[in-house]
This record gives C-alpha cells, sequence and structure tokens, in this order.
C-alpha cells in the first residue's frame, strides 16, 4: 500500500531553498513523506532552474493561479519579508496549511489578519523559527522551564553576519534594501527567548548604527542592540549586526546568555566544535544546522520544516477536526510570527522616534510600550495579545 504524501507548492525561490528547503524535500528522511508538487517564482529563469535540476513542471510566476490550478495540501512561502503577508492569505483563502519563512510579517496588522484568517478558515500557520529544533536550545528549555534555575533576572543575545550577506549577492532579490538585521536575525532571538522561557516583551528600546553597508549603496541598519523589558521584570538584550568583515570565520556568530536567580546559562550556538580550513579559508562549521548523515541530510535547518510539514501531513491523514483541535492547543497558528513581528516592529518603532547622533550614522532610540503599540495598531482587536506584567 502505498503511503500518502503532502503535497506542497513553494512560493519564492530565493537563497534559502538551496540551503534548507531542497535538501528537507528530497535528501532528508522527511522526503518519503513529501512531494514537492508546484514551485512559484517571479523570475523565469530561477523557475527553470529549480523546476529543471529537481524533475518539477508545474511551474509558476503568479501564486494564486498555481493555489487554484494544482491539487495542493500545503504552501511553503519563501519570498521576501515584505512579500510573506498576501501570498500567506491567498493560500489560507484557498484551504491551505501554511509554513512561511521568518518573520511571518513585518508589523502586528498584518500578523493578525494572518492568525484570524487562519483560524476562519480553520487552517494551520507556522513559522519556520529554526532555533526551536536545535537540540542545545530544547534542552536549555526543559531545564528553564523545570525550575531548575529560578526566575531569570537578566541576559543578552547576540546574532551577527557577515557584510557579505547583506552586500555580497547573499539574496536573489534585494531584500537587504527592504529589511535589517532586526527582521532577517533578531526575530530568531526574539522568538527564541519566548520559546525558552514562556516570558512575554512589555517594553523595548534600540540603538541602530548606519555605517559599512549604507556605504556599500543599501540604505540599511549595519547593527541594532534592542533592550527589551519582560513580564516578570526581567531585561534582555539583543544584539543584531551584518556588517563583520567578510574574513570572519563563519557567515554567522550567534549565542545566548542568561542570568537566573539561582544560576545561569550560557548556549553557544557558533563553536560547535567544528572547524576547517581549506585553499580559501579557515573556518567554523555547524554541523548542527546541517550535515550529512547515513539517511541523508539531517540537523534543526531541515528538521524545522520537516517537523511543520509532517505535522501537515498528520491533518491530511488523520481526523483532520481533532487533529487541528490538538495541534492548535499545543502551538496556535500565527502566535509565534505575531509576537516576533511585535517585537520587530517595536524596535522599528524606537529607532524612528529615536534621536540622530553623528551626522545620522546612529540613532538612540525611545522607550515603546508594546501594550500601546498593540492598541495603537488594534485598537479593540488587541485584546488577545496584551501581555499582563506577572
Amino acid at each position: 500500500m502505498t503511503r500518502p504524501k503532502l503535497r506542497i507548492g513553494v512560493v519564492g525561490l530565493g537563497t534559502f531553498v538551496d540551503i534548507a528547503h531542497l535538501p528537507c524535500y528530497f535528501e532528508s528522511r522527511y522526503a518519503e513523506s513529501l512531494e514537492l508538487a508546484a514551485v512559484c517564482d517571479l523570475n523565469q529563469a530561477r523557475l527553470d532552474e529549480v523546476g529543471n535540476a529537481r524533475n518539477i513542471s508545474a511551474r509558476y510566476t503568479d501564486s494564486s493561479e498555481m493555489f487554484n490550478r494544482e491539487d495542493l495540501d500545503a504552501v511553503v512561502v519563501v519570498t521576501p519579508d515584505h512579500a510573506h503577508t498576501g501570498v500567506v492569505l491567498q493560500a489560507l483563502e484557498a484551504g491551505l496549511d501554511v509554513l512561511v519563512e521568518k518573520p511571518m510579517t513585518m508589523n502586528v496588522v498584518e500578523a493578525d489578519k494572518i492568525v484570524r484568517k487562519a483560524k476562519e478558515h480553520r487552517r494551520r500557520v507556522l513559522t519556520d523559527f529554526h532555533k526551536r529544533e536545535d537540540p542545545a536550545h530544547q534542552e536549555a528549555r526543559s531545564r528553564i522551564l523545570s525550575g531548575k534555575y529560578g526566575s531569570l533576572q537578566f541576559g543578552w543575545g547576540w546574532m551577527q553576519d557577515t557584510i557579505t550577506v547583506p552586500a555580497g549577492g547573499f539574496f536573489k532579490s534585494d531584500l537587504a534594501a527592504r529589511s535589517s538585521p532586526v527582521w532577517f536575525l533578531g526575530v530568531h532571538f526574539f522568538d527564541l527567548l519566548r520559546f525558552l522561557t514562556n516570558r512575554q516583551p512589555l517594553h523595548v528600546k534600540a540603538t541602530g548604527f548606519k555605517e559599512a553597508v549604507k556605504a556599500r549603496g543599501i540604505d540599511t541598519w549595519d547593527a541594532v542592540k534592542a533592550d527589551f523589558i519582560l513580564d516578570n521584570g526581567a531585561a534582555v538584550s539583543f544584539c543584531a549586526s551584518w556588517n563583520l568583515p567578510d574574513s570572519t570565520p563563519s557567515i554567522t556568530t550567534q549565542g545566548l546568555y542568561m542570568q537566573f536567580s539561582h544560576g545561569d546559562l550560557m548556549l553557544d550556538s557558533t563553536n560547535r566544535g567544528f572547524y576547517e580550513s581549506d585553499s580559501e579559508k579557515y573556518s567554523r562549521v555547524n554541523p548542527m544546522f546541517l550535515r550529512q548523515t547515513p539517511r541523508g541530510k539531517a540537523g534543526y535547518g531541515v528538521e524545522s520544516i520537516g517537523e511543520a510539514l509532517l505535522s501537515f501531513l498528520e491533518l491530511k491523514t488523520d481526523n483532520r477536526e481533532s487533529v487541528y483541535e490538538r495541534q492548535e492547543k499545543e502551538r496556535p497558528s500565527g502566535e509565534a510570527g505575531f509576537f516576533a513581528a511585535l517585537m520587530g516592529q517595536g524596535v522599528d518603532c524606537s529607532l524612528t522616534k529615536g534621536r540622530p547622533v553623528r551626522g545620522g550614522m546612529a540613532v538612540i532610540g525611545e522607550v515603546i510600550d508594546l501594550n500601546q503599540l498593540l492598541k495603537e495598531e488594534l485598537g479593540d482587536g488587541c485584546d488577545p495579545y496584551v501581555v499582563e506584567p506577572r
């Protein structure tokens, strides 16, 4: 008897599709459960490149046409950050479950529309926050929530890319000019903080810098430091940048430190004990993100995608109504994406209202009350998201 597969369509064929999505669909243990039935991208040459390489004949430049013509179970949205919302809403209207790359949206108004639309059509929307699948983070979550360390008091996290990411052709579109390290990097850690601690953000104040990347002709932030106050009074800061020198031994440097009332925790996501040198450079390698195994590609980069899609396959093969209710209780549709968008928008608002210094090369932001931001943006619809101090 042939096992059913989840028929998926992918909208957007950017760099991360090559890095994680295609390995997941074709070269991992998830491949036996997935069928990449159709692909969509505005660039016909890119469509043909992927379609020819993976033997996919259904190729579209219009996502709505793909949803109307193809018999799909789910869609994966990998468009540039600012172009997620419209495609996600289209897919939900078409009755599809949705996995969307982070950030789900870049503001809470659009995030709320997605949450409401998913509930209306009883479909699932998950954001690919792959740090949740990192085994170090999962173990840390278990220990933190057990009460082992006491209550969170303060902490800091950092995620930095080399300048080749925003200014060296890493992207297949103009994403860098339409985004920032806040949205490309920071939202990973905004979500990770909530995942690890079950704490919620109340206030944020940011400081930003525009020098190196702007000098390359891209008017966006080099680096942003965001200082959050959480619902228990804890203070946690995040530093996100994408202007490290290209000579840095890894394209990404990252980690998180947290101080609790009865202990502390250091999560080094960069130094995973794997180093190499070749004719080009000496490099750090993160095999926890992606590695080759006897069963194909593995690591949290593919597992976050694969596990989300397996949850959609369960909706297809089991009693959808009961599975839907259970999954919604475990991880409500759009919730993680919504709060990451709230935190990112709060950072942007802090910088927009801030005071420029050094001729505009730096901005010292204002304190933003995130509950007030919710009320201004959503009016009476803000109630489900308002955070109470505890």
